[in-house]
């Protein structure tokens, strides 16, 4: 038996899923081929920031996603008296990206909204548990052999299928080591009370001892992350429990799994190959300590889907080659930043340690469509248009325009205040479906060009 799609996604995990929701929200069919037969029950990524819930806003799912989700305070750095030596506060107040700056989830119930959020549209299948054997492909379409016998032909492929991705293997991609590669247990807890609660604050303990990570998660979630010796790797609950005896008891906690991971820093060499694509840790992989894994592959996601929307709607083939260019640069530097401070939790060992307060980093993109003159490529605000809607929801996935004053164009204009946009020396700016500035001009001519030149890729 034959199936078709305009899109094979490969992986249901949350960046698959949420690619199979932004595709269904823009008219594209698509089959989500998922080896597992049900969605996994417990816990792994535990943050996204503000663009991520802009993108999960993007995918209609935003509202559904927050009442199980818990505003972040920040991450401090801290040695092993307890001297804080370098923090990262987060605002409490919702940003310029239209959202807070940082969230605490549990994964198993973001899926479930992704999931759920899926079965809205009848052109987007999921079919769980099937495992694709081989994948082919010619100038017009893929072919991806399942192992129940079935086939699916589609006109392009997404790899979201993780660090072990079975497509970039079948596509000869290799990794490039980008030097980083630890072990750790992973410890997810459900706290019983005080006793076991650090607060608010992500702490990584900067200690030569036993480097280690407190997480606060909603509700009664914890997590401890411990860095592990050689053959240090605990085999029962008995031996996790008592490499935390340090900070917390089993009367403190329930014990919802302990794993260990071997965290690494690594990026794909080749991110398409002809029609098939990689996404999130099938491109990349990077270490946890600034929460970034996953909000880097919903950041691949957002780029891709509007781009394949575009070129499947009869746009410019061209378009796509921008996908690596443009995020491979940005996801480097959170991969560069979070390698970084996974050595500073070491780095007391030699009694040297960086110190002070901390920001957010929203990297620019890499070389790609419209200009790279200090404002092309960097990520814009959302702000609220008159009738109280964020801008993003006013362009409806398209492009928009952000001005400091009303006029008629091709595409949807959004007053902004103006002192972003005046800051940069703009009139205003033409966002991208995926929240990044396409160009800036000092006029409304300027403007109306560039939206011109927009409408032209979609074409």
């Amino acid at each position: 038996m034959s199936l078709t799609a305009q899109v094979a996604i490969v992986g249901c995990g949350p960046v698959g899923a949420l690619l199979g929701n932004l595709l269904g929200r823009r008219g594209i069919s698509c089959l989500i081929v998922e080896k597992q037969p049900s969605q996994y029950p417990l816990p792994r990524a535990v943050h996204f920031d503000g663009e991520s819930m802009r993108v999960f806003q993007a995918a209609g799912l935003a509202e559904e996603i927050l009442p199980d989700v818990l505003v972040g305070k920040g991450m401090r750095f801290q040695d092993g008296s307890g001297k804080v030596l370098v923090d990262w506060p987060r605002a409490q107040d919702i940003g310029p990206l239209g959202w807070h700056e940082s969230y605490r989830f549990h994964q198993p119930d973001l899926e479930a909204v992704l999931r759920r959020g899926l079965a809205q549209f009848s052109d987007c299948v999921l079919m769980s548990g099937c495992a694709v054997t081989a994948l082919s492909q010619n100038a017009d379409d893929v072919l991806l052999s399942l192992d129940d016998g079935r086939t699916v032909a589609a006109d392009y492929v997404v790899g979201c299928d993780g660090a072990q991705s079975f497509v970039r293997n079948a596509l000869n991609v290799e990794f490039d080591d980008l030097g980083f590669k630890q072990d750790w247990l992973v410890v997810d807890l459900l706290i019983n009370g005080a006793a076991a609660d650090r607060g608010d604050y992500t702490i990584q303990f900067c200690d030569a001892d036993q480097p280690a990570t407190y997480v606060r998660g909603p509700g009664r979630r914890r997590r401890w992350e411990l860095r592990l010796e050689d053959g240090a790797a605990p085999e029962t609950e008995a031996k996790a429990w008592e490499m935390l005896q340090r900070w917390v008891s089993p009367e403190d906690a329930e014990m919802e799994r302990f794993a260990v991971y071997t965290f690494r820093s690594a990026i794909a060499k080749d991110w398409r190959v002809g029609r098939c694509f990689l996404a999130g840790d099938a491109a990349h992989l990077t270490p946890p300590f600034m929460g970034q894994g996953m909000c880097a592959g919903v950041r691949d996601v957002a780029n891709l889907a509007w781009k394949l929307a575009a070129v499947l709607g009869g746009g410019r083939a061209g378009v796509l080659d921008s996908y690596q260019s443009e995020r491979f640069a940005n996801v480097q530097e959170f991969i560069a930043l979070a390698v970084d401070l996974g050595r500073l939790i070491s780095q007391t060992t030699a009694g040297v340690a960086a110190k002070g307060k901390m920001k957010s980093i929203w990297p620019a993109l890499g070389a790609g469509l419209g200009a790279r003159d200090g404002l092309g490529g960097t990520l814009a605000p959302q702000v609220r248009a008159a009738d109280g809607r964020l801008s993003d929801e006013v362009a409806d996935g398209g492009f928009y325009v952000l001005a400091q004053a009303r006029f008629d164009a091709a595409v949807p204009v959004v007053v902004a205040a103006e002192g972003w946009l005046s800051d940069r020396g703009v009139f205003g700016v033409v966002v991208r479906p995926d929240g990044y500035v396409f160009g800036g001009a000092e006029d409304q001519a300027g403007l109306l060009d560039l939206a011109a030149e927009c409408r032209r890729l979609l074409k």
